[in-house]
């Protein structure tokens, strides 16, 4: 009965104290509940692009295919996508780029040039690069035709190829075969079609 009294006593004085240090952050921010919330924990739009938020605003894009590399220098966004051996239709890797020009040129006020590698995992663990884009933010089409990115066919549509300036190397025809399309230009009014 002598060592229950002072164990409990120590267990109220212990409980007391934690209860009163948990107090001491609403105290010192003078009452006010919800101040100023941690960007850990509520999510603040990013629209300047730097070294530190890169990683926040390219999780944020949900891309589908894994990033390789990615670089960020003097306005430059530079972002290698690395697609597996097998499967995954290029179709897919363009959905990305798509996102990756909307996300650059749309959110981030401060991305000047976008570039974007897709290269193709190797088993010995490098990669081989299958094709590259090349955005802009004074593209006059990033203006006129943003929506109609989404839809946009590289691989075949030669206007969409010419507007992300998309090159194809040895190792994509190797793949899939030679890059053939076709352009499927706007009929401009007044103009007559041939």
């Amino acid at each position: 009965m002598k060592l229950a009294k002072p164990l409990l006593l120590a267990c109220v004085i212990t409980i007391g104290a934690t209860l009163l240090l948990s107090l001491l952050p609403y105290l010192s921010s003078g009452g006010a509940q919800h101040a100023r919330e941690i960007a850990v924990f509520h999510a603040e739009p990013i629209n300047r692009l730097t070294n530190s938020n890169m990683v926040d605003a390219l999780v944020a894009a949900k891309l589908h295919e894994r990033l390789h590399h990615v670089e960020w220098r003097g306005g430059v966004l530079a972002v290698t996508i690395r697609v597996g051996p097998e499967g995954g239709p290029p179709s897919g890797w363009f959905a990305d780029i798509a996102k990756l020009v909307r996300l650059s040129f749309e959110q981030l006020g401060n991305v000047k040039r976008l570039l974007v590698r897709i290269a193709e995992e190797q088993p010995a663990g490098s990669v081989r690069l299958l094709a590259a884009a090349d955005v802009r933010k004074t593209d006059s089409w990033l203006q006129r035709d943003m929506e109609l990115l989404e839809r946009a066919d590289p691989v075949h549509d030669e206007q969409w190829r010419e507007r992300l300036r998309v090159s194809f190397t040895a190792a994509w025809e190797e793949r899939f075969g030679q890059v053939s399309g076709f352009t499927a230009r706007p009929a401009v009014p007044g103009e007559e079609s041939r």
